[in-house]
């Protein structure tokens, strides 16, 4: 039976399977552990890359510091009023030599103070002072809000015109002697040095630092044109990242923090960190792209692909080459289960297998194929047997047919005799029988027979009595002493169907004068010219064959022109319709009844067609025989 749905190899199906199996595993295995490892990954990454922030504050944080505390000791110096300007200058000059991330020292004296504003730098070797003209200074950030706050504060960068002419960074401290607030003790560190110790911090591959002051300003960065320019408020308009706009909240506030900032341009994704320096309240920040900060899960996750996809491989060629080993054999059973349907049964097929199941289904095949093989050879010779029986059957009845008077054949009846004979036996050949004959110039003999029995015996033993018959008959002069003869016969050959029904008659050609004896067959009938109908049904003997000694009575009656002679076999009478009705003598009776015209083919040929008509079948049952003979006058004398 076909199917619809395509049919694939074992080994395609299995390896699929796995396949499919393995594609599920990976992609779970993938997203669970893929996450951690991503998560992991970027823990250590984020971990890393503070750690790295916060040492490099603290570096920034100890030059500070220094710077700080180098403040706070000289002003007490100069707070005591102590010194004479000798002594000041040589104080300066160690504090600018023990201090080379200063670049100048600035002692700005307010109004009333009675003193110069001056700073003081090292120029080759040796101090330097320069009178502070502009009065202005006292405007700036880094003299009013220590002078007005009266701590000390570090300064935005800043550009010192009148002292070192470049970008600085003050550290500023009030300055009190006496009691009285003075000015300001300033110290300058050149925005230079900061910003080359932001700019050198690296991370993964392109990350960089930045420095914002305590007010978001961006301080130093790789980007010239931000650093002094922007803050980290006005990166948050640019980009629209209220994100962004939240860290510089958290910057100004002295807070740490990690944050991941979506599609910066041009990095995409990046992760920003940022630590406060603690002397100074400023901020040292960090940018690293994220694509980076993965790079190694994206190798690792990429190792992992190429190891399943390999390892997938591995093992599909493992089970496609075990499965091919294993499907083998059943390709062969298949490809021997083919020969089969073509008629090939002469055919090696190999029953080499370690598997079990496969083995079993290869024996049971061979022994099914060689079971299928014997049964063909039988079959092949029981129907070479069976046609060899048939042609013989053939032969016979052929053979049998010979032995029936033709209608043709006039010699066969006197000129004042007319026969029409039907045979239509059940099979090939038939176990009836209806002969005629002339015994002699005045006698005709003629007879009807059903043997008990069917097939090949039984025309066989019609064939004999037929022989028998005509040898016999010239010899005895009535139908009693012909019977006796033919009974002997069957009695002592024993044959396999030797019980006979017969009506055998003979009439005298010049009187008209019928003898007939009836062995146990069905009944004769008179059908006169005038349309009488007279039977005979009287039986006088049993069936031939039974007996050996068996008294074989007669009777006569007197024929008149036009006479007919009406004999059948019980293949008329015991003809059955449809619904099992025996159409019987009445039913023959009837049909003779109503005959128009009398003459002997119509007749038998009205009586065979009844019988067809009543039974309404193709499968005849039973041989049917007809045998009407019409007298038709004497012989002239």
């Amino acid at each position: 039976m076909r199917s619809g749905k395509k049919t694939k190899t074992l080994a395609f199906q299995i390896i699929s399977f796995i396949f499919f199996f393995l594609v599920i595993v990976l992609a779970v295995t993938f997203l669970i552990i893929g996450q951690l490892i991503n998560r992991v990954t970027i823990d250590s990454a984020n971990e890393s890359i503070g750690n790295l922030l916060s040492e490099k504050v603290q570096l920034i944080d100890k030059k500070l510091v220094r710077i700080m505390t180098q403040g706070r000791t000289f002003r007490n110096v100069v707070s005591s009023d102590v010194l004479d300007e000798t002594e000041l200058r040589r104080q300066l000059l160690h504090l600018l030599y023990d201090n080379p991330d200063l670049i100048s020292v600035c002692l700005a004296y307010g109004e009333g103070s009675g003193r110069e504003p001056r700073v003081y730098q090292l120029l080759e070797g040796r101090l330097s002072s320069k009178l502070i003209a502009n009065p202005d200074y006292q405007y700036k950030d880094w003299y009013q809000i220590p002078y007005l706050t009266q701590k000390s504060y570090w300064s935005d960068p800043w550009f010192d015109a009148d002292g070192s002419a470049q970008l600085v960074c003050s550290y500023s401290l009030p300055l009190v002697v006496n009691g009285s607030l003075m000015g300001i003790l300033r110290l300058d560190l050149p925005l230079e040095n900061l910003q080359r110790i932001a700019l050198s911090i690296k991370a993964k591959d392109t990350g960089y630092a930045f420095l914002l002051s305590y007010n978001g300003t961006i301080v130093a960065h790789p980007e010239d044109s931000l650093a002094m320019n922007y803050t980290i408020f006005d990166l948050a308009e640019i980009h629209q990242d209220a994100r962004l706009r939240e860290i510089g909240k958290s910057i100004v506030n002295d807070e740490s923090g990690i944050a991941r900032i979506k599609d910066w341009d041009p990095e995409g994704d990046v992760w920003i960190y940022y630590r406060p320096l603690p002397s100074s309240h400023w901020t040292l920040a960090m940018i690293v792209p994220h694509a980076e900060l993965v790079s190694d899960y994206n190798k690792l996750t990429l190792i992992y692909l190429i190891a399943a996809v390999i390892a997938f491989l591995i093992v599909a060629a493992i089970v496609y080459g075990r499965t091919h080993a294993i499907n083998q054999p059943l390709k062969n059973l298949v490809d021997s289960l083919k020969l089969v349907g073509r008629g090939d049964l002469d055919f090696e097929l190999s029953t080499s297998t370690n598997a079990y199941e496969i083995k079993f289904l290869t024996e049971a095949f061979e022994q099914m194929r060689a079971s299928l093989k014997e049964y063909i050879t039988n079959l092949r010779q029981v129907t070479a047997e069976r046609n060899r029986i048939m042609n013989e059957v053939l032969f016979a009845s052929a053979i049998q047919r010979n032995l029936i008077p033709k209608h043709d054949n006039p010699g066969l009846r006197p000129q004042n005799i007319s026969t029409y004979g039907i045979l239509e036996p059940a099979g090939q050949i038939g176990g009836d029988l209806y002969d005629y004959f002339l015994i002699d110039a005045n006698h005709f003999c003629f007879g009807i027979a059903d043997v008990v029995g069917k097939g090949i015996g039984a025309a066989m033993s019609m064939t004999m009595v037929t022989t028998l018959l005509r040898t016999v008959a010239p010899l005895y002069g009535t139908p009693a002493q012909i019977m006796g003869q033919l009974n002997g016969f069957l009695v002592k050959n024993n044959l396999e169907s030797n019980f006979v029904t017969m009506t055998l008659g003979i009439i005298d050609l010049n009187t008209g004068e019928l003898v007939f004896s009836n062995a146990g067959h069905v009944p004769l009938y008179l059908l006169r010219k005038d349309g009488r109908l007279r039977k005979f049904a009287a039986t006088h003997s049993t069936a031939l064959g039974f007996f050996e000694e068996l008294a074989v009575e007669s009777e006569s009656l007197k024929l008149g022109p036009g006479d007919q002679i009406i004999l059948v076999t019980d293949g008329v009478t015991e003809a059955l319709s449809p619904d099992e009705s025996l159409f019987g003598t009445a039913g023959l009776e009837t049909i003779l009844g109503e005959l128009a015209e009398t003459q002997p083919e119509r007749t038998a040929q009205a009586i065979l067609a009844a019988v067809r008509d009543f039974s309404r079948s193709d499968d005849q049952k039973d041989d049917i025989t007809i045998l009407v003979v019409e007298f038709q006058g004497n012989l002239p004398g």
